[in-house]
């Protein structure tokens, strides 16, 4: 039966390996859209407003300032910024219980009594549960991008030419 617990723990874990890697693709994607709907028509509306102002180009340009000022408050609302950090935090509690899943399988099982281990993997399984009715949900795009990111071995631990890791 013990077996069957450790199988849990590495469906856990690689459940977390995907969905983790899927929340970091679009926490980057959410970070690039907050920098340019947040700080690039910030930026152009103050200075083109400051050289209005100041009377160092024409009005003319008023419309790219009411542009940029608009932009910026349309961003207020949508606050990507606050995606990206939304999407940050499950994609670090998706990782931690991936390394928790990890070294109960790996390590803690060794020395666990077969219902001591069991509690310990349905607490495991009840906590990825909960995790994720907590956090937004992912899109099938970026799911695929952490496929081919994860299927591309860069989350395997490097290892020396015996095998071992490094």
């Amino acid at each position: 039966m013990k077996e069957k617990y450790i199988a849990e723990c590495a469906l856990i874990q690689q459940n977390c390996t995907y969905t983790a890697e899927a929340h970091y693709i679009l926490a980057l994607s959410g970070k690039r859209k907050a920098f340019w709907l947040e700080t690039i028509p910030a930026v152009c509306a103050a200075l083109s407003g400051a050289l209005i102002g100041a009377k160092i180009i024409e009005p003319n340009l008023l419309p790219i300032t009411i542009l940029s000022a608009t932009v910026s408050a349309v961003a207020a609302v949508i606050n990507p910024n606050q995606v990206y950090q939304e999407h940050l935090s499950a994609a670090c509690s998706f990782t931690t219980l991936k390394h928790d899943a990890r070294f109960l399988r790996d390590t803690q099982s060794v020395r666990m009594t077969e219902d001591a281990f069991m509690t310990s993997v349905e607490n495991l399984h009840q906590r990825y549960n909960e995790l994720l009715k907590a956090v937004p949900p992912t899109d099938d795009k970026s799911f695929k991008k952490a496929q081919k990111v994860i299927q591309a071995g860069t989350h395997e631990p490097d290892r020396d030419q015996n095998g071992n890791i490094r």
